[in-house]
């Protein structure tokens, strides 16, 4: 082996050292956006595969254009084309009696919500109502379009029980499929929505409170696939 050849091999091993490393994917952060927090009074700690979401006590925080309400804290990022999303949602779900919304009873949700702007959305959500002295668990299946409120949740369409739970939000051209398990394995669907929405969007998880207390979900095993175009 002629010296010239060793003198450049051992460049090469050199450069290869001092190179950047690799690109390491850090949950909750490849890949995402900053996060939005409108009334700057949250917190988004990042802790191995958890993200958790902390809203101050006596604060409203929603997703609810329909009466001028969009300061829900939320971590985004970027999705285009047919994708399959999933999330486990932890946390204390028991909304205080009182509500910190006029117009409102106490509730507390937290999930997945796949936005175009925050005129038009769709959130799936675990979620806590309180109302008539009861606290109902459920999930919270929404549609906003334009502005206008087209599917409300419903405490009555799809209860659980007050655990974790997983939500998988699925998107085949212009039909979006929902559901929800407690262990991840054995799902319960949720009715369709057939929604007109542009191929790029922004999915990602959010919460909303109307509760008096504090609210801190945490958010993990979070999956995101897309379909492969044909």
């Amino acid at each position: 082996m002629s010296r010239s050849f060793c003198v450049l091999a051992s460049f090469l091993i050199v450069c290869a050292a001092l190179a950047d490393p690799a690109p390491v994917n850090r949950p909750w952060v490849t890949g995402w956006d900053k996060p939005v927090d409108p009334d700057k009074d949250c917190k988004f700690i990042r802790y191995k595969d958890t993200l958790t979401i902390e809203v101050p006590p006596g604060k409203n925080h929603g997703l609810a254009v329909e009466i001028d309400l969009t300061n829900a804290p939320r971590l985004l990022r970027d999705v285009e084309g047919d994708f399959v999303a999933q999330v486990r949602v932890e946390g204390t779900f028991l909304p205080s009696e009182n509500s910190s919304n006029r117009q409102r009873l106490s509730f507390i949700g937290a999930g997945l919500v796949l936005m175009k702007e925050e005129r038009t959305y769709i959130r799936l959500e675990r979620a806590a109502l309180h109302v008539r002295g009861e606290i109902k668990h459920y999930t919270n299946w929404e549609l906003r379009e334009d502005g206008k409120w087209l599917l409300a949740g419903n405490t009555g369409v799809q209860p659980l029980e007050d655990e974790a739970a997983y939500l998988r939000l699925q998107r085949k051209g212009d039909k979006l499929l929902a559901s929800v398990s407690h262990d991840g394995k054995e799902w319960k669907e949720l009715k369709p929505l057939e929604v007109k929405l542009p191929a790029k969007l922004k999915l990602g998880v959010s919460l909303s409170t109307s509760s008096m207390d504090a609210f801190a979900p945490q958010f993990d095993q979070f999956q995101l696939t897309f379909e492969k175009k044909k």
